[in-house]
């Protein structure tokens, strides 16, 4: 229906790279998502549901991290990986949503390679490390090198949604043991650590690019702080969810701010 398809490219180090490709508009958006456990490969349906209000206007691509371990990796790498993707498949001047890790990401990739980005969202991110952001990706780290997936599972969601969203979604952490393909622990951790690299503040000033700013009061990972750090150095929009957690980016409004952004011009 939105004519998503599950694909993989080979960067010119050699590395290969999950994406989903979805939507027939002319313009092009690149989705950055957050650390996740989850592997990206075959989601590309799933991913079009969900955000089908963009398949319209744009072609959407959603890149996952570069496949296998990748213990050396920092949040610019990551970046640099970005940009050869994008390199490769003739995308620039695109339309580039950023959430938590990815935010982070985003911010090195729109400074760092200005013209792969037209313009920029950053959704519940920072762009220094901070005490709440350490503790939290601290204690998956720890459960990720037990093997604990269970572990890592239940300790995000923790983070990530309020205590009433978290009645909802605790439930389903043993559906997913069960039914969901979940990337190793080991690659998990190699991302996680990638944080502890974020380092992004003195080099907001070389994004040119429109920003729009997206936070949440109740997040405990990157802070609603963090995300005014980054808006008062940029001086660009921000609005921050009054009633959400680190998960805003399912609140519909959140999409729909995104979307307004991308096609304001």
């Amino acid at each position: 229906m939105f004519k998503a398809e599950n694909k993989t490219i080979k960067l010119p180090s050699g590395a290969e790279m999950y994406y989903a490709k979805f939507g027939s508009g002319n313009k092009q958006m690149l989705m950055i998502p957050g650390l996740n456990i989850v592997d990206m490969n075959g989601t590309a349906d799933n991913l079009a549901y969900f955000y089908h209000k963009f398949a319209n206007d744009f072609t959407v691509y959603v890149f996952d991290r570069r496949k296998g371990r990748d213990p050396d990796c920092t949040l610019r790498s990551m970046a640099d990986d970005l940009a050869d993707a994008m390199n490769s498949l003739n995308i620039c001047d695109s339309y580039v949503l950023g959430v938590s890790q990815g935010g982070m990401i985003g911010q090195y990739l729109a400074a760092e390679h200005p013209g792969l980005v037209r313009r920029l969202v950053l959704g519940v991110t920072a762009s220094k490390t901070n005490p709440v952001m350490l503790e939290a990706v601290g204690e998956w780290i720890a459960m990720a090198e037990n093997n604990d997936l269970q572990g890592v599972l239940t300790k995000s969601y923790d983070k990530m949604y309020t205590e009433k969203q978290m009645k909802v979604y605790q439930g389903l952490i043993p559906f997913m043991m069960k039914f969901t393909k979940f990337m190793s622990t080991e690659r998990f951790a190699d991302h996680a650590r990638a944080i502890y690299t974020l380092d992004s503040y003195d080099i907001l000033d070389k994004i040119k690019c429109p920003v729009l700013v997206l936070g949440a009061e109740l997040d405990r990972i990157t802070t609603a702080d963090g995300a005014r750090e980054i808006a008062d150095k940029l001086g660009c929009d921000i609005y921050i969810f009054p009633d959400e957690g680190h998960a805003a980016y399912l609140n519909k409004k959140f999409n729909q701010m995104v979307y307004d952004f991308f096609t304001q011009e």
